[in-house]
């Protein structure tokens, strides 16, 4: 039986309580998240081991932070979809999470391309500024 997509995103689907559960959606949600969760770790790893500015360490804190807090919400929803929790196994919940997800993902990609070349600029010109000044001795 093939996929139909008009019939996978009517809202009745998305607004049953307690959906079906099938182990196949379930190993391929588990899979995602679990990929998350690697990447969280990942940047957790880069962070360490970078030498570089305070920009950068910022941003993949805040990236860190992300991709934890989404795979972890993520994996409860996969849990509470298996064990067929009435209200929180909702399909409309995966929904949430990815709109969340989208949005938070699109507040840090606009840190990173407007507000830290900004920053970069002013301190730039700060240390330039800073130069001619005369030191305390």
């Amino acid at each position: 039986m093939p996929l139909n997509f008009v019939k996978f995103f009517t809202p009745e689907r998305f607004f049953h309580l307690q959906p079906a559960v099938s182990l196949n959606t379930v190993y391929f949600l588990l899979v995602v998240f679990g990929i998350l969760l690697g990447l969280a770790i990942g940047v957790k790893i880069a962070k360490k081991k970078t030498q570089k500015d305070t920009f950068y360490k910022i941003l993949l804190q805040k990236y860190f932070v992300m991709l934890m807090t989404t795979s972890v919400i993520g994996l409860f929803l996969v849990w509470f979809r298996y064990e067929r929790a009435f209200f929180l196994s909702a399909r409309f919940w995966l929904l949430v999470w990815f709109i969340g997800f989208v949005a938070w993902l699109v507040v840090i990609l606009k840190y990173q391309f407007k507000v830290i070349p900004e920053a970069r600029e002013k301190l730039q010109k700060t240390q330039e500024f800073n130069k001619y000044l005369p030191k305390k001795k």
